[in-house]
C-alpha cells in the first residue's frame, strides 16, 4: 500500500536520507518499501538532510521514481533526532513513524503492525527494536565521568532506527535538537532521554516482531529482533542488524552481551552490569 490523500492527517511515515551517503541506501529503502505491503494507509515524507543548496538531487529522485511522496529539504544538516523534530513541526499528522537511512523493511504489514500497537490503550512508543544497553556500564572506567547522563545495565530503550510516537506525546516531551554524538545517544536512551520520558509519563515501550507480536522490555532479547539468534524477527533491518549479521561467532557474543548483559549460554555476566 503506497501513501494515499487520505492519510494526509493520520499517519505519516518519515524516513531520513542523508546526503552524503550517497543513493544507494534509499535506491535499498524504496526496493524494500515497494516489495513489501504496509498494511495501512499512509504518508512518506523523504526528509532531504545534508544537501547543499545547489545540489543536484536527480539521482535520488530517480530511486524514488513512481512513489508517491512528499519531499522536505533541510536547510542545515542535523543528526537524526532533530531532523525528525523539525520534520514533525513542518508536518502535522496525528502519529509517526520514523526510520533513518539504512533501513530496510523486512515484513508484510511492517506499517499496519507498528500503527495497530501504537493505537493500543496505554502505550507511548513502539519500536522495531529495543536494547538493555548502557553507555555508562559499556564504556571504559575512565570514560564513566562523561556518560554520568545514562541509567548503568540494564538501561531498557526502545532504538530509534525504526520507532512510532504520537504527534500528541511526542511534542509534550523534552527533545532538544543534539549537536554531538554523545547527546543523541543521550536522548535516545539516557536518563532524561524518549524511552525515560515515556515511562514516566506511565506508558508502555514495546517492540513489535515481523510476527506481529509486542514485546514489553522484559521479552526483547527472547522477541530475536535485534542482536539475538539469527534477528529472524526483525520487522525493519538497518546496519547494526547487519553488523551483527555479518560478525564472527566471537563479535557476537560481544554484540550480545553489551546489549542484553547475558551470553549467548543464557548465564549473567556481572562485568557488564558493574556499576
Amino acid at each position: 500500500m503506497s501513501a494515499v490523500a487520505g492519510a494526509r492527517e493520520s499517519l505519516a511515515v518519515v524516513h531520513l536520507v542523508w546526503a552524503p551517503l550517497g543513493p544507494t541506501v534509499l535506491e535499498r529503502f524504496i526496493s524494500s518499501y515497494r516489495d513489501h505491503e504496509a498494511g495501512v494507509e499512509h504518508r512518506l515524507l523523504v526528509l532531504l538532510n545534508g544537501f547543499a543548496p545547489n545540489q543536484d538531487l536527480t539521482p535520488w529522485t530517480r530511486a524514488l521514481g513512481g512513489v508517491e511522496h512528499e519531499q522536505l529539504r533541510l536547510a542545515q544538516p542535523v543528526l537524526d533526532l532533530a531532523a525528525y523534530r523539525e520534520a514533525v513541526e513542518r508536518l502535522p499528522a496525528e502519529r509517526y513513524v520514523f526510520v533513518n537511512s539504512f533501513s530496510v523493511i523486512r515484513g508484510e504489514n511492517w506499517l499496519g503492525a507498528l500503527d495497530a500497537q501504537l493505537s493500543a490503550p496505554h502505550v507511548g512508543v513502539v519500536g522495531t527494536a529495543g536494547s538493555w544497553e548502557s553507555a555508562y556500564s559499556g564504556a571504559p572506567r575512565p570514560l564513566r565521568p562523561f556518560r554520568r547522563g545514562f541509567d548503568p545495565f540494564p538501561n531498557p530503550h526502545i532504538r530509534t532506527n525504526g520507532f512510532a510516537m504520537t504527534r500528541e506525546l511526542l511534542r509534550s516531551l523534552e527533545w532538544r535538537a543534539p549537536g554531538t554524538k554523545l547527546q543523541a545517544w543521550e536522548l535516545e536512551s539516557g536518563r532524561r532521554g524518549l524511552s525515560r520520558q515515556v515511562a514516566d509519563h506511565g506508558l508502555a515501550m514495546l517492540v513489535v516482531g515481523r510476527d506481529g507480536i509486542a514485546y514489553p522490555p522484559e521479552r526483547w532479547r527472547e522477541s530475536e529482533t535485534f542482536r539475538s539468534g539469527e534477528q529472524a524477527n526483525q520487522l525493519i533491518a538497518d546496519n547494526r542488524t547487519e553488523e551483527y549479521a555479518r560478525a564472527s561467532p566471537r563479535r557476537r557474543v560481544q554484540l550480545e552481551r553489551l546489549t542484553w548483559g547475558l551470553r549467548t549460554d543464557g548465564q549473567p555476566a556481572p562485568a557488564v552490569a558493574e556499576r
